[in-house]
């Protein structure tokens, strides 16, 4: 009986140690893939601005194949966390904390419209969290704290570019502002009026409409009667639009120069009424050959989705390469990001040069003027060469 309880016994410990070793050594002699980079997004993913925030974050998505197909970050993969804010402020906050709180992240990128982007950047500041908002142009926002950046421009050099545009290219002397009365409308109005002072237009007259207005008729006869040169039209495409159309109907044909608040559909609304707009936005598009970087993003983006790319979606891909920069620079830390991306001059991304001024804006930006054409935004400059 002994020889085979001592047969028997070793038979169970070699089995216990196969089975040890088969726990605890690697599957197919793979390796240990590398702890991710995170960082965090807020946009409308739905709701009425999803087609903005899906514009966003293709963009986002393409920056973050390239930079990991490059081999990430010091060998780590960068890891974006998406959150749906629907383009409401309290949906953003709740984002914004739950960021922070579950995935301790020291940057997100958004959130993407102005109010939002209020809403979250005392958030940010007092959390220490770094905010780098994407298409917001609100003008308060350079005033909303050191952790607070953008990469899209201001509406305070987008008011003061279509001035300039009024100006230099329209010749303008005088003019008249019809506006949306909410923070955009009112914030491009003030520097519409003192960029006009200083460039010597006259204001001729100044009417304002509330978001979601269908009837804008009583302003344009008063603005119709003052025979303005051109008309500052600073609102969204959806009531701009009905204003293309109701202009029309009453006869003028005077241009409204808008800023780029008016990208959308507009054509399905305005018909041939648009035609009325020519409006600014940052220089984006395949006639920029000057910015090889950006040319390079509208072929990838092609190749990846099949469609044209936007300065929306470029903005996306610019705001994940910053961080990116930024998180090679200066850690993955808030301070030390935050320090990386105030030391940003004359970066070279899609959307051309970004410097970042000691408010956290971006003043490299250039503009250019657009109108649409068969639904298709077409350069200002082209049309007149036709």
């Amino acid at each position: 009986m002994r020889p085979f309880a001592r047969t028997f016994n070793w038979g169970i410990v070699l089995y216990a140690a196969l089975a040890l070793v088969t726990i605890f050594s690697p599957i197919g002699c793979s390796k240990k893939q590398p702890e991710a980079i995170k960082i965090g997004a807020i946009m409308p993913l739905t709701g009425e601005l999803a087609t903005a925030g899906q514009a966003v974050k293709e963009g986002m998505d393409l920056a973050i194949g390239e930079i990991n197909t490059a081999g990430g970050i010091e060998g780590k993969p960068l890891k974006i966390i998406f959150e749906d804010d629907l383009g409401q402020p309290t949906v953003a906050v709740s984002a914004f904390n739950k960021l922070i709180d579950t995935q301790k992240v020291p940057i997100i990128l958004g959130p993407l419209t102005s109010g939002a982007s209020m809403a979250t950047a005392p958030v940010a500041e007092k959390r220490k969290v770094v905010q780098l908002s994407t298409l917001a142009g609100t003008i308060q926002l350079k005033y909303a704290g050191d952790y607070v950046f953008r990469v899209f421009a201001s509406d305070e050099l987008q008011g003061a570019a279509l001035v300039d545009k009024a100006a230099d290219v329209f010749k303008a002397k005088n003019a008249a502002i019809l506006y949306i009365n909410n923070a955009y409308g009112s914030g491009m109005k003030q520097v519409v009026e003192e960029g006009s002072k200083k460039r010597g237009i006259e204001i001729l007259a100044s009417e304002s409409f509330n978001e979601g207005d269908s009837d804008f008729r009583g302003q344009l006869l008063k603005i119709k009667n003052c025979n303005p040169q051109l008309v500052f039209a600073l609102s969204y495409w959806k009531e701009g639009a009905l204003i293309l159309v109701q202009a029309k109907e009453l006869g003028m044909t005077v241009t409204f120069l808008g800023g780029d608040a008016w990208s959308g559909p507009i054509s399905k609304v305005a018909g041939d009424a648009v035609e009325l707009l020519v409006f600014s936005s940052m220089a984006f598009g395949k006639e920029y050959a000057e910015y090889p970087q950006m040319q390079r993003f509208i072929r990838s983006f092609a190749e990846k989705y099949g469609k044209e790319a936007s300065a929306f979606a470029a903005t996306g891909f610019d705001a994940v390469y910053l961080a990116a920069n930024a998180i090679k620079k200066g850690g993955y830390d808030s301070s030390g990001i935050k320090k990386a991306l105030y030391e940003t001059k004359g970066f070279i991304g899609s959307l051309g040069e970004i410097t970042f001024d000691e408010y956290g804006d971006n003043v490299g930006a250039k503009f250019d003027l657009y109108v649409m054409r068969n639904n298709k935004t077409v350069r200002y400059l082209e049309t007149k060469k036709r």
